[in-house]
């Protein structure tokens, strides 16, 4: 059968009555979409990327919010406080590093008959005494040698102080975040050795030679960092220096004290002008006998 041109055979035919279909392809979030007969797919718009993006605006500007508020308290209330138990507690772990360190090193290692020339006088008895030049400066090297090292190795170890300290609160002393603290050596270490003198009893002098450390450290907390002075003294040695023992001695109210106290000659300690009290070594009644002829004299005056 002839139609048009073509002939038609029993079997169906290819292209009549049908149009061919275009299709396209187009990919959006992983997935292939078709479009027929050649209609164009519409765009769709990334709203998951628009939602990201805004809900991190979001964070960031309440972040913002929350820090700016966070630092103003910090700076105003937390670390003035917190600074100072930061050099408090420095301080502590410095000192007893520093005279642990002195007392096993140093004074066990100098000799006390070394430290100090004595000086005598024509009777071979003791009129002075001075440092002895050359163990003065052993000690002294030694000394800065032995406060820088413990220095350095005490600034390894981790300081931690509780927030709660800094709030002035005992019942949150000890909770919320442990603020680290950590300090630096800053210039040299000084050393003086010394002696003092005090009394001991009469005619007696008790000499303590001391070794004065100096040392200045930095402290460094959070957001803040300032200097401070770690000063300490170790004594070395103690020497006692003997007189002569009077035979005897007055005390404050004037009486005479000792083994020969009753050779002992009468004195006057005034206490008001035109008035004394006599003492003399005598027996209770003429004691008695000696008040009451001053208390004569007195009214007959």
């Amino acid at each position: 059968m002839k139609w048009g041109g073509k002939t038609q055979s029993g079997g169906k035919s290819s292209g009549w009555g049908k149009r061919q279909s275009i299709f396209q392809f187009r990919r959006s979030s992983g997935k292939a979409q078709v479009s027929a007969w050649g209609t164009k797919p519409k765009e769709t718009r990334p709203r998951r990327r628009i939602r990201k993006r805004s809900l991190l605006l979001l964070m960031l500007i309440f972040m913002l919010l929350f820090t700016v508020p966070s630092f103003i308290f910090i700076e105003r209330n937390l670390r003035p406080p917190l600074m100072n138990i930061a050099k408090v507690r420095v301080k502590q772990v410095a000192t007893q590093a520093i005279n642990k360190a002195i007392t096993e090193q140093v004074a066990r290692k100098s000799d006390s008959e070394k430290l100090i020339d004595w000086k005598m006088n024509g009777n071979g008895k003791i009129s002075g005494f001075m440092l002895n030049y050359t163990e003065h400066m052993s000690i002294t090297s030694e000394t800065i040698e032995t406060v820088q090292s413990t220095l350095k190795e005490i600034k390894e170890i981790p300081e931690h102080i509780p927030i709660g300290h800094a709030l002035n609160s005992a019942i949150i002393s000890s909770f919320g975040p442990r603020i680290p603290v950590k300090f630096e050596p800053v210039g040299a270490v000084k050393v003086e050795l010394s002696t003092r003198e005090r009394n001991a009893a009469i005619n007696m002098v008790l000499v303590e030679v001391y070794i004065k450390v100096v040392a200045e450290v930095s402290i460094i907390i959070p957001f803040d960092t300032e200097p401070e002075l770690v000063e300490t003294e170790i004594p070395i040695s103690y020497l006692l220096v003997v007189g002569d023992v009077p035979m005897y001695y007055y005390d404050s109210s004037g009486k005479a004290v000792g083994e020969n106290a009753p050779q002992a000659p009468n004195i006057s300690v005034p206490i008001s002008p035109g008035t004394g009290v006599s003492t003399s070594p005598g027996t209770e009644e003429e004691k008695k006998e000696e008040e009451g002829h001053s208390s004569f004299q007195m009214q007959s005056k």
